[in-house]
C-alpha cells in the first residue's frame, strides 16, 4: 500500500523491483553446437568370381575380409554419428543430426598397371546378383540397395563406368530423412572386372596374346537410424488426436497424374485403397477459414508428424494376382512440375510453403511404395513444424488379365501446421534480457515472436504530454509490427497479439526511456491517470537503487 504524503512505499517498492530488474539484466549466454563429422569404413567381403559370372555372389568359390584383401577403391561413410549395438546382425550407426553421404574412392592399384599386371578391363555384362541393370558395368558399376528388415532388398541407384564416366563423384549417394527416421538397411555392392596378359608370341605367322580375367564384387553392409534422442521424443503412430488425409483420383495414363476422371465400378481401383495418410503429434485442429484445409495447432514439444499405412500387397492389390503397382519408366507430376524420369512403383511429393509465401523445391521420394513402407505397418515420413503443406502419391496399376493395361492415380491433400500459443517475446536491445509485462528499459527492446510466423502484432507508442492538468498520453503510433522490430525512442509500448486460429489474444507493455515519472508507472504498475491521481493526492516519487545494480 502506498502511504499518503509519505516515500516509504514507493521506495520499498523501488528497491524490491529495482534489484530484480538488475538480476533480469545479466546477459544469457548463447550455446552453439556444431555436428560432429565422423567418417567410418564399414567392413565388408570380397567374392572372387568366375569371368563369366554374372556377379551372383551365392556361386562364388572364393570370398575373404575387406580389411585383409586389395579392392578397386575404398568405401566410407560420412556424417554426424555414432556406432552402437548390432541390429539384425548388422554393424550399426545411431545419427545425431543430418545426412550420412556414402563415398567409394577409387584407388590406383588396378587404374595405372601394366598389360602383364591385373587392371581395370571394360565388362559388357548388364546383369548384377540376378538383376538387370540399365547400362554395361565397363569400367566398374556401383549398385545402392535399401532394406526396411534387411532381407528384401531394392535398388536405389546404379553408377556404370565408375572410372570414365563424368557423372560419377566419390560421394555417390546422402541417404534420405525417410530412410533414417524409421531405420534403413543399406547394401553398396562394387562390381569390376580385371584383366592380365599371360603370354605372347606366335603361330603359323600370327601373333596373338593369352589373358587371364576375373571377376569381383565388394560387397558392404550396415543399419542407419535417428538418434535414440530423436526417437524417444517422437510421436508414436497410436498418439491422437490424428487425422486421416487424402483424396485419390484416377488420373487417366501418362499424363503427368494431372487428369481427373470418376473411380467407376470397372476400374481397376474400384472398391479398395492403396492406403492411408494420417497426421499425428498435434495438440488441436483447426480449419483454414478461406479453403477450409485442416490447420494443425502444435505446443511446445508437440512433434507434428505424418504416417502412411500401406494397405496392400503391391504385388497382389485387393487380392488379385492380375492387379499390380507398375514401374512408371516415365513418370512425373505436372501439377509440381517435376522432370520426368523413371519412378519406379510410387512417387511421393511433398512441397512446404513457407510464411512469406515461398514455395520450396518439392522433396521426391520415387520407389516409394517398394523402398519406403511395409504392407500392414504404419511408416514415419516426416516430421514438420510450421507452415503449408502438399502432399501426393502417384502410382501406376498394370493390369495383366487379357491386354496388358496401366493407369495412373493420385492420392493427395493438403495441410498447414501453426503454432497454438500467442505470445511474442520482447528483449532488452544491449543486455539480450527478456522483459516482462510493465518493465523499463533505457535501451529500448527487440520483438521475437519465437518461429511462431503466422501471428498478428500490432503496437501502439504512446508519449507523456505534460498539461495544465498533469501528464497525459498522446499516441503517436498505432501499426502492425513483425518480428525482429526493434523500439528505442522514449514512450509507452503496448502491443497486442492474436492468434487467428485460436482468437486469443495476448497484450503486454513495455516503457522506454530514463523518466522518473516512466519508471514509477513501471515499478509500481500504474496507468498515467493512477499516477497522476495518487501525485495530486500529495504522493512524491523518489528512488533508492541497490548498490548492486551499475
Amino acid at each position: 500500500m502506498i502511504l499518503k504524503s509519505s516515500l516509504k512505499s514507493i521506495i520499498s517498492v523501488a528497491i524490491i523491483v529495482a534489484s530484480s530488474v538488475c538480476m533480469l539484466m545479466n546477459p544469457i549466454a548463447k550455446i552453439t553446437t556444431c555436428a560432429a563429422v565422423t567418417t567410418i569404413n564399414p567392413n565388408g567381403i570380397l567374392y572372387e568370381l568366375d569371368e563369366d559370372s554374372k556377379y551372383d555372389i551365392s556361386t562364388s568359390t572364393s570370398s575373404s575380409d575387406i580389411q585383409t584383401s586389395t579392392t578397386y577403391g575404398s568405401f566410407f561413410i560420412k556424417g554426424d554419428m555414432k556406432a552402437i549395438n548390432a541390429v539384425n546382425g548388422f554393424a550399426s550407426y545411431e545419427v545425431a543430426e543430418g545426412n550420412i553421404s556414402l563415398n567409394y574412392t577409387i584407388g590406383s592399384t588396378y587404374s595405372n598397371s601394366s598389360s602383364t599386371d591385373w587392371h581395370i578391363y571394360n565388362d559388357k555384362t548388364k546383369k548384377i546378383n540376378g538383376e538387370d541393370v540399365d547400362n554395361n558395368i565397363l569400367s566398374g558399376g556401383v549398385v545402392l540397395q535399401t532394406s526396411l528388415d534387411g532381407n528384401d532388398w531394392i535398388t536405389d541407384k546404379y553408377i556404370s563406368d565408375i572410372a570414365v564416366s563424368a557423372d560419377y563423384n566419390s560421394e555417390f549417394y546422402t541417404t534420405k530423412n525417410i530412410q533414417q527416421v524409421n531405420g534403413c538397411y543399406y547394401r553398396i555392392i562394387i562390381v569390376y572386372e580385371l584383366e592380365k596378359q599371360i603370354e605372347d608370341g606366335s603361330f603359323l605367322l600370327v601373333n596373338y596374346d593369352q589373358y587371364e580375367y576375373k571377376k569381383y564384387a565388394e560387397v558392404y553392409t550396415f543399419y542407419l537410424i535417428n538418434s535414440t534422442d530423436n526417437i524417444n521424443n517422437g510421436t508414436s503412430s497410436s498418439s491422437t488426436p490424428k487425422k486421416n488425409l487424402g483424396s485419390l483420383t484416377n488420373t487417366g495414363k501418362d499424363n503427368g497424374y494431372s487428369g481427373n476422371n470418376e473411380i467407376k465400378n470397372d476400374d481397376p481401383h474400384y472398391g479398395w485403397e492403396i492406403g492411408q495418410f494420417f497426421v499425428n503429434g498435434y495438440t488441436r485442429e483447426a480449419q483454414d477459414a478461406v479453403n477450409g484445409t485442416p490447420v494443425f495447432l502444435k505446443n511446445v514439444g508437440d512433434r507434428v508428424t505424418l504416417w502412411f499405412n500401406l494397405q496392400q500387397d503391391i504385388t497382389c492389390l485387393n487380392g488379385k494376382s492380375n492387379l499390380q503397382i507398375s514401374e512408371d519408366v516415365n513418370g512425373y507430376d505436372q501439377y509440381f512440375q517435376t522432370e520426368k524420369s523413371n519412378v519406379k512403383r510410387g512417387m511421393l511429393i511433398i512441397r512446404y510453403t513457407d510464411y512469406e509465401g515461398v514455395k520450396h523445391d518439392p522433396v521426391i521420394y520415387t520407389d516409394y511404395l517398394a523402398a519406403n513402407a511395409r504392407t500392414g505397418a504404419d511408416t514415419k515420413v516426416e516430421l514438420f513444424e510450421e507452415g503449408d503443406y502438399e502432399v501426393a502419391l502417384d502410382y501406376e496399376i498394370l493390369d495383366n488379365s487379357g491386354i496388358d493395361s496401366y493407369t495412373n492415380y493420385r492420392l493427395s491433400f493438403t495441410f498447414a501446421i501453426r503454432n497454438g500459443n500467442c505470445m511474442v517475446f520482447p528483449f532488452d536491445i544491449i543486455t539480450k534480457a527478456e522483459l516482462q509485462d510493465k518493465a523499463i528499459t533505457e535501451n529500448g527492446f527487440k520483438l521475437d515472436m519465437a518461429k511462431s510466423r503466422y501471428l498478428t502484432i500490432d503496437v501502439k507508442r504512446s508519449v507523456l504530454v505534460e498539461g495544465t492538468d498533469g501528464r497525459t498520453e498522446d499516441v503517436r503510433f498505432n501499426r502492425p509490427a513483425k518480428d525482429g522490430d526493434e523500439y528505442k525512442d522514449e514512450g509507452i509500448y503496448t502491443f497486442t497479439v492474436k492468434n487467428t486460429y485460436t482468437n486469443e489474444t495476448t497484450t503486454k507493455t513495455i516503457y522506454v526511456g530514463t523518466d522518473p515519472f516512466l519508471k514509477a508507472l513501471s515499478l509500481n504498475g500504474l496507468t498515467v491517470n493512477e499516477l497522476e491521481s495518487k501525485l495530486d493526492d500529495g504522493y512524491t516519487i523518489s528512488f533508492l537503487y541497490n548498490s548492486k545494480c551499475r
